[in-house]
């Protein structure tokens, strides 16, 4: 079953279902399916970044954040994410990932995604980060949340999410850095 199959499966599950406050966990459930497989016999690392896509989306859905996008015409951007994998899912396992959301700044909503194996084991745990767009400009975290949830403030966000925070930064200012010494050596080279 390929990503957009289930997207549709599970807009369809989460039609009807009650809405949930948009600060509760959301378990979504899977099975590890053949195109889910890599040369190894166990989920591919590049499939948990799309079934944690596929479990934001349900979070959205069950949360009404998916009704607020859609009413004010947003566009949800990914802004970057990280995961720690600890046991491996096998081909036709059950899993479950369950979302919630960790906090808010200005502009991104932090969320954080824990693979459950079928022996209630965490076999993976990731982190991402989402911010909303409209009109070519970021719509302030705060703003969404306060449509969501009039009100709402955000829990305090855990210190380990600000310090990958802070390593990503540096990333990717050694990257530009990287990136401008490589340009500038080579535009050297090309003027011998």
């Amino acid at each position: 079953m390929n990503l957009y199959l289930r997207l549709l499966l599970v807009m369809l599950k989460n039609l009807s279902r009650e809405k949930l406050h948009f600060t509760a966990a959301v378990d979504s459930r899977f099975r590890v399916l053949p195109h889910d497989l890599d040369a190894f016999g166990h989920m591919n690392n590049g499939r948990y970044l799309q079934i944690m896509d596929v479990a934001r989306t349900e979070w959205m859905l069950r949360t009404g954040v998916a009704s607020a996008i859609r009413e004010n015409s947003w566009a949800p951007i990914l802004g970057g994410g990280f995961i720690r994998y600890r046991f491996s899912l096998r081909f036709f396992q059950n899993y479950r990932v369950r979302t919630r959301l960790l906090g808010w700044d200005q502009r991104w909503f932090h969320l954080e995604h824990t693979f459950v194996d079928s022996r209630e084991r965490c076999a993976a745990i990731g982190v991402t980060r989402a911010a909303l767009r409209s009109e070519g400009a970021w719509v302030l975290a705060p703003t969404v949340a306060d449509t969501v949830h009039p009100g709402a403030e955000s829990p305090t966000i855990p210190a380990y999410v600000s310090e990958w925070l802070g390593l990503e930064d540096e990333m990717f200012r050694n990257g530009q850095r990287d990136h401008r010494l490589a340009t500038t050596s080579s535009d050297l080279r090309s003027m011998n």
